[in-house]
């Protein structure tokens, strides 16, 4: 009797999902006929100094898969200065004072057409002038070498190009880069190298200009034993002590793996243009970074492209997941302007901070919790002072000391870690709010692309219950198949 109603309710539980799995097919061809999605790294009312200005678009159909977007400035149509199988980017040239309008469309899915209207405020700048200040760092955690140049702010002057502000960075914090191209056209950064350096080029390259301070390097690579065994799968070629056998004062392409090399991300974002194609704004954050892996271990992967060696052994999704440092990017390049870091709070969340960027697979969570940290020190620096110690030094030689400067505004605004976490490889930049505007010659509602059934979990609860049995003898005994290391 009992083995019946057991029998009975596994019965009435695979009928349950069974009606279940009807009911969702007029939800799944709503949602594949719910039209085109778009997202920018534009910003709807921004101020524009400069002359030019990059920004991206992911342009996406109800199935996910990337379209062509029509982007048009003042009514001109733009095409891409670079298209790969993620993003288009474009480059807008303003020569109209005042109010320029940018729209971006894209239809799919029987005609389903979205479109965003942006509109800035471009003011001419002078050749030369300052335009605003991003904040850049040079970093090597890949390697176990932190910052090579830690957070700082650089002037953007009027017509330059961001390969002119690297090269300009390293000279001024002793060091030389080796470079194709030029600052700019088709710039590429292939090393950077002791500020002594007296090659006027290294396997090919061109050496950038000499520092009047010129420092040393001074690594002592150690490659973190998170990146080991995925850097043994993923490369062709793998030697952690190469650096010392032959590359000492050249930190480049090639030291170490078949995929390593210098990448560059602006506000989270991987520009799939190099650097004499980018044009930076005020308030950006520049992150330029040594990956061992094609940019699998920082983020960047995608990227890159598909014209590399070996590509099918590659991670499509990276390594791990890498979470947005930016906002701490930031707290760190205060506090070094600061003139608090003798300050005991202070020097302990600026040190807590290093170690969070420092961790390459750190959460979102924790990383938004430092920079808290770190923002809530600087507004409220404690009476007593640190003594500095051996991790007090900048990267560049300089030491940062308590001053007299003005405590910062306690208003200043800290970073909201309200928000749901998301790591800088599975979330695609938040776009300001401009205009929208959305076509459908169906009668599916706009709002509707948002929401999220919960019926699939619950189906698949249902199913499992009910063939738990079965299911049961079937695996006994067999290895599970994933689909690859992250699956």
């Amino acid at each position: 009797m009992v083995i019946k109603m057991q029998f009975g309710k596994r019965i009435l539980l695979l009928l349950c999902a069974v009606l279940m799995l009807f009911s969702m097919f007029p939800a799944i061809r709503s949602g594949a006929s719910s039209g085109p999605s778009l997202v920018t790294t534009l910003t709807d009312n921004a101020v524009q100094r400069g002359s030019k200005k990059n920004f991206d678009v992911w342009a996406r159909n109800a199935g996910g898969e990337k379209i062509r977007a029509i982007v048009t400035h003042n009514g001109t149509r733009l095409e891409p200065t670079w298209d790969d199988s993620e993003k288009a980017s474009y480059t807008l040239n303003f020569t109209e004072e005042g109010e320029n309008i940018v729209t971006v469309s894209a239809s799919s899915d029987g005609g389903k057409k979205k479109q965003l209207t942006y509109r800035i405020l471009y003011r001419r700048a002078e050749p030369g002038e300052e335009i605003g200040r991003a904040i850049w760092s040079v970093e090597a955690f890949t390697v176990g070498c932190g910052y090579i140049v830690e957070p700082t702010e650089v002037p953007i002057r009027e017509g330059e190009t961001a390969a002119e502000q690297l090269l300009r960075l390293l000279s001024e914090n002793g060091l030389v880069g080796y470079y194709g191209g030029t600052a700019k056209s088709s710039f590429y950064l292939a090393y950077i190298a002791d500020g002594m350096a007296s090659g006027e080029r290294y396997n090919s390259y061109l050496r950038s200009a000499v520092p009047t301070e010129p420092r040393r390097l001074d690594l002592s690579p150690a490659i973190p034993p998170l990146l080991t065994p995925h850097l043994e799968e993923s490369m062709t070629f793998f030697d952690p002590d190469d650096y010392g056998k032959n590359w000492v004062g050249y930190l480049g392409e090639f030291a170490f793996t078949n995929g390593s090399g210098w990448m560059y991300s602006v506000n989270t974002v991987f520009p799939n243009v190099g650097f004499s194609d980018c044009y930076l704004s005020d308030g950006d954050v520049v992150r330029v970074q040594f990956t061992l892996g094609y940019g699998a271990d920082i983020g960047g992967f995608s990227s890159v492209g598909t014209s590399i060696p070996d590509v099918g052994t590659q991670p499509a999704g990276g390594y791990y997941p890498v979470a947005d440092k930016d906002r701490l990017t930031e707290a760190l390049c205060r506090a070094r302007t600061s003139g608090l870091l003798g300050r005991s709070n202070v020097r302990e969340a600026y040190n807590a901070a290093q170690d969070v960027m420092a961790a390459l697979d750190a959460v979102q969570e924790t990383v938004d919790a430092a920079a808290v940290r770190l923002h809530d020190a600087l507004a409220h620096p404690a009476d007593e002072t640190q003594s500095t110690g051996p991790d007090d030094s900048s990267s560049n030689g300089s030491t940062e000391t308590d001053s007299i400067a003005p405590e910062p505004d306690a208003s200043d605004p800290t970073p909201d870690v309200s928000a749901t976490p998301e790591t800088a490889e599975t979330a695609e930049p938040v776009s300001g709010t401009p205009s929208e505007t959305a076509s459908d010659p169906g009668t599916d509602s706009e709002a509707s692309q948002g929401c999220r059934s919960t019926a699939a979990p619950t189906l698949l609860l249902l199913i499992a219950l009910a063939t738990a049995p079965i299911l049961t003898a079937g695996r006994a005994g067999r290895r599970r198949e994933g689909n690859g290391r992250n699956g």
